[in-house]
């Protein structure tokens, strides 16, 4: 009886249906709409619905094979202990870090986001927006490093406030669209609305903080599906409503123009400088709070690998706050470098590339794993080749339309598998796992 009211008392303090979809959309929506939403307007067109509800679709795919696979395996980790207990550790590791990369790209992605938001907010120049993400993303490592959290209580309530104010200000805005603006919907090929669909795919990512999270969800063998299945197709939802009367409202020339923080050039026609405000200041603290989510997560994820030898130990050997100093000092640093160099486009590319690839090899591995039966295997099959379809007309888009980011992203990927091809070669931690797991294989 006693051991039974402990355990009772410890699934008090775990996340609840609530705080798990919260925690779900908040990492979807907390960056993502506001960051890549003039991206897709700008590419698609009148048809940016149509590109957020494929990455939608897929999005949610990949969601419920994520938990199957999570509650097969049976412990938090995300695709790094799927591919590790399939394949093993060399190509999970190599995964881990592609992985741990998109996150940076991320994290720049949310920075440049917030420099955009902040700027417009207290009426400056857009050229002092790389100095305030820069300096948000300092002041958000520090605060990781200091161990604050946001309660349960607060993010649930900054989530959901964030789509109260979205879900709002897209219900309002339907009164004020204009035939002439969202008309004709399919302005240019289906290929380009498929390519918006990848290069915003960035935007969906967020549900996967659910399965680093999965040892602290009460009930998880209920809690975790139903999470997926609420919060995607939630998202889905808001973002094409968005993206609509984005628009349906707004000229392409004030798209083009301030693609970066359109959303509030959506509010200020129909709600006034209020509303102008308003989304202005939803926007400033969803990036930030995607910021400080995504630090702490990658953080995590980092620890997990680094504790399986696929990083060097001394990158997560000093920590605080629950948090390893050395690896985000070293997030930080790069974070700001890159929201300096790139553009939105350029991060945003390089970010929903990972992700696809990603997302593209996890329904791999549920369907290998045979996570679905009998004809539920379609389901694997299209979100893994839809992604990867995705990836292809993505690359395929930046070819015809700048070269200049195909040869920077390759350059990077180029440099991040010869440093992963020499620590497998000369870290002796690693080859030491390598050859225990092979003579455990051969013993059995």
């Amino acid at each position: 009886m006693k051991a039974e009211k402990q355990n009772n008392h410890s699934n008090e303090k775990k996340l609840s249906l609530l705080d798990t979809v919260g925690m779900s959309i908040g990492g979807m929506v907390g960056g993502g709409i506001f960051a890549v939403l003039g991206e897709a307007s700008n590419m698609s067109g009148n048809a940016a619905f149509i590109s957020f509800g494929i990455a939608g679709i897929l999005a949610l795919i990949t969601g419920i094979s994520y938990t199957r696979l999570t509650q097969t395996f049976d412990e938090a980790g995300g695709s790094f202990s799927y591919v590790e207990k399939l394949s093993g550790s060399g190509p999970a590791g190599t995964l881990s870090w592609f992985l741990i990369l998109g996150y940076l790209f991320t994290i720049s992605l949310y920075a440049h986001t917030f420099g955009a938001y902040t700027s417009r907010l207290f009426g400056s120049h857009y050229g002092l927006g790389p100095y305030l993400g820069g300096l948000a993303v300092i002041i958000l490592s520090g605060i990781n490093l200091a161990g604050v959290r946001e309660s349960g209580v607060s993010e649930d309530i900054l989530v959901y406030a964030k789509v109260a104010i979205l879900l709002i200000l897209s219900g309002v805005a339907f009164s004020a669209i204009k035939p002439q603006e969202f008309l004709p919907i399919m302005e240019h090929s289906p290929t380009t609305v498929i390519g918006a669909a990848a290069l915003i795919f960035v935007g969906y990512e967020g549900f996967q903080l659910l399965t680093y999270d999965y040892n602290d969800i009460s009930k998880r063998e209920k809690n975790l599906p139903r999470s997926v299945w609420i919060s995607i197709p939630a998202v889905i939802v808001i973002y094409m409503m968005i993206a609509f009367v984005t628009t349906g409202t707004v000229g392409d020339q004030i798209i083009t123009k301030h693609k970066e923080t359109i959303l509030a050039y959506v509010a200020e026609p129909i709600l006034g400088k209020a509303g102008f405000t308003i989304v202005l200041i939803a926007a400033v603290i969803s990036t930030a709070s995607a910021i400080n989510a995504t630090l702490f997560a990658t953080a995590r994820l980092t620890k997990r690998v680094a504790n399986d030898q696929q990083l060097p130990s001394e990158i997560t050997r000093w920590e605080t706050g629950g948090v390893s100093v050395v690896f985000i000092c070293i997030m930080t640093v790069f974070a700001i470098v890159i929201q300096f160099v790139g553009n939105l486009h350029q991060i945003t590319t390089f970010s929903s590339l990972v992700f696809l690839l990603v997302f593209a090899i996890v329904n791999m591995v549920a369907l290998i794993h045979r996570e679905y039966k009998d004809w539920y295997i379609v389901f694997p099959i299209i979100g893994s080749l839809g992604c990867f379809s995705a990836a292809v007309a993505l690359v395929y888009d930046t070819v015809t339309t700048d070269l200049t980011t195909l040869w920077i992203i390759s350059g990077i990927t180029a440099v991040l598998l010869i440093l992963r091809f020499v620590y497998m070669q000369w870290h002796p931690e690693f080859l030491d796992k390598i050859e225990r797991k092979e003579i455990k294989r051969n013993d059995i």
